[in-house]
């Protein structure tokens, strides 16, 4: 079975976002001059491109705007294959998505973000009408999908509704994508494509929201890291060749084999941060996924973790962390041991958040929920300022 090359990968990104509106005849035309990925895949414009609804709670500010591609394969090595190929945000109308973070259930079945999954439910009558009639009549071929920033997330929904709906073998291709659901989706998600490909940049924001316990896909924190920023940058979530890095300028590889895989295998083990040791701490990428493995280190040693997690399956982040804030004031109360291990974690959380001056002298509610929202804060700030630039 074929696999999209990194290039093509990015070049299928890039090119989606051509068909957000129609040109001054109404028309949808894509230009992929120089691009490989005309050799390799077809797409059928007559009729438009893949609608989507975007907006915030209640249906404010939704609009109805292209998402997405679907291409057939032309060449021997993509014969019988099909990619979709979803947009990323571009407006504030999609921004009001991607910070509507309440939860629902997903097409297989598990926890996900709300305003991805209506998005992305809104988008799927017409790709059902499009795909069904093409994939009943190409026998075992892959289907692709592919997406940038929100359109990773949705990517990544359409690729477990593929498999499922179709019987499909998928593959999935994404850059600077944010995280889609809960633990329960990452891992059908993992087990369930029969690869994935997670492209990020070292300092991109966007991967790291929504915060735990949302979780990517493939569920061991493996990613392809295509370039070596550090630190947090709105400049290194681009996408295009004019932007800098740009996925397109760091992904013209034609092959995965080359390019730095890295795993941030502390995801997965215990993480306890000292007080003493808080200004270690920096505004970036490694320490939002080490502090975020810190709170579950935690709320797992002093035996709230799956309480705490069976509340996000039902409520919003802004509820969720409310009883995070509540839970972390009794997880103090319980232990000298724990309450050092919460200013730890508190202590670190205000280092990242700029907060060098101020010291963890309580351990209330009120004050561990006005750290997590500083934290929260500083890093949403940013990743709003990533998506502007796109």
């Amino acid at each position: 079975m074929a696999t999209l090359s990194p290039r093509i990968a990015s070049e299928l990104a890039d090119l989606v976002y051509q068909i957000r509106e129609a040109n001054i005849a109404g028309d949808y035309r894509l230009f992929t001059g120089g691009m490989e990925v005309d050799n390799v895949f077809d797409f059928d414009l007559s009729r438009g491109p893949i609608h989507g609804v975007s907006g915030g709670f209640f249906g404010f500010f939704q609009k109805s705007s292209g998402f997405a591609l679907v291409g057939e394969g032309k060449n021997a090595a993509f014969k019988n294959d099909h990619v979709i190929a979803v947009r990323g945000t571009r407006t504030a109308q999609d921004w009001l998505t991607n910070g509507n973070v309440g939860v629902s259930v997903g097409y297989n079945g598990s926890t996900v973000h709300a305003g991805f999954n209506d998005t992305f439910e809104s988008m799927k009558p017409a790709l059902e009408r499009i795909l069904t009639p093409r994939i009943s009549n190409t026998g075992h071929g892959t289907v692709h999908c592919v997406g940038h920033s929100l359109g990773g997330a949705l990517a990544g929904l359409a690729a477990e509704w593929v498999r499922i709906r179709y019987k499909k073998s998928v593959k999935l291709y994404t850059f600077g994508a944010p995280r889609v659901g809960l633990n329960g989706f990452a891992e059908k998600s993992t087990f369930g494509c029969e690869k994935i490909y997670r492209c990020t940049h070292g300092a991109d924001p966007v991967p790291k929201v929504p915060l735990w316990p949302f979780t990517h896909a493939p569920n061991n924190g493996s990613e392809f890291r295509l370039d070596g920023g550090q630190g947090i940058s709105k400049h290194a979530h681009g996408m295009g060749l004019d932007a800098n890095p740009g996925y397109r300028n760091t992904a013209k590889s034609n092959g995965w084999k080359g390019l730095q895989k890295s795993s941030n295998n502390f995801l997965n083990q215990p993480v306890r941060l000292k007080y003493q040791d808080r200004y270690q701490a920096s505004f970036s990428t490694l320490w939002a996924d080490k502090i975020g493995a810190a709170l579950i280190t935690l709320l797992k040693d002093a035996g709230y973790y799956h309480i705490v997690l069976v509340q996000a399956g039902i409520g919003t982040t802004l509820t969720f962390y409310d009883l995070v804030a509540r839970t972390l004031e009794e997880v103090a109360k319980a232990s000298v041991r724990f309450a050092e291990q919460t200013a730890g974690l508190l202590g670190h959380m205000l280092v990242f958040a700029g907060k060098l001056t101020v010291d963890v002298v309580s351990l209330t509610y009120q004050f561990i929920k006005w750290v997590f929202d500083q934290t929260k804060n500083v890093l949403y700030r940013v990743v709003k300022q990533a998506l502007k630039e796109l």
